[in-house]
């Protein structure tokens, strides 16, 4: 019997020890507000300037008024005078800054000589820039020449005035594209 009460009793504390352990247990939690997102600050890389060569508005047409000057030449010479040869370097520094630009020189001659003759020195007159330009690296095919000769005087009706037909024997320039 006292086996049996025994062996009753283990039971009992077993089947309490096992309910006592499977016993649900509610635990309450409290949830914990969030932490606020840091806020990142992102830098912002300052703006990077503008390539050199970037679009600019340019009015091309004062700056060759202000460049493409007339070259003035001696009596029946087409041969350059210093004069002539530095508003050449300027104009070889503004056509390489502006690579799609095309120019007709246009050579003149004083109402002295025959028709024939001036047209000739005209064109020896226009020639003699070009030459000078592509030899300082200007494309050919940029530059175009004609000769008016005689038939274009920026002063007409010179007489026996030099300094009048001084002014005739010259170069002037025209942009024919760009």
């Amino acid at each position: 019997m006292f086996k049996g009460f025994l062996g009753m009793c283990t039971v009992a504390l077993a089947a309490m020890i096992l309910s006592a352990g499977c016993a649900k247990q509610v635990t309450k939690v409290t949830p914990q507000p969030k932490p606020a997102p840091e806020k990142k600050v992102v830098e912002q890389p300052a703006p990077t300037p503008p390539p050199a060569d970037s679009f600019k508005v340019e009015d091309l047409d004062a700056k060759m008024r202000e460049i493409f000057l007339p070259i003035y030449f001696a009596y029946d010479k087409y041969d350059l005078s210093p004069e002539g040869i530095a508003r050449l370097q300027a104009i070889a520094g503004f056509l390489k800054d502006h690579p799609t630009l095309r120019v007709l020189i246009e050579g003149n001659a004083d109402e002295r000589g025959s028709a024939e003759y001036n047209v000739g020195l005209g064109d020896n007159r226009a020639r003699s820039a070009k030459n000078y330009l592509t030899s300082y690296g200007i494309s050919a095919d940029k530059i175009e020449t004609t000769s008016y000769g005689k038939e274009r005087p920026a002063n007409p009706n010179c007489g026996s005035d030099e300094t009048c037909h001084a002014k005739n024997r010259r170069d002037e320039w025209k942009k024919v594209g760009n």
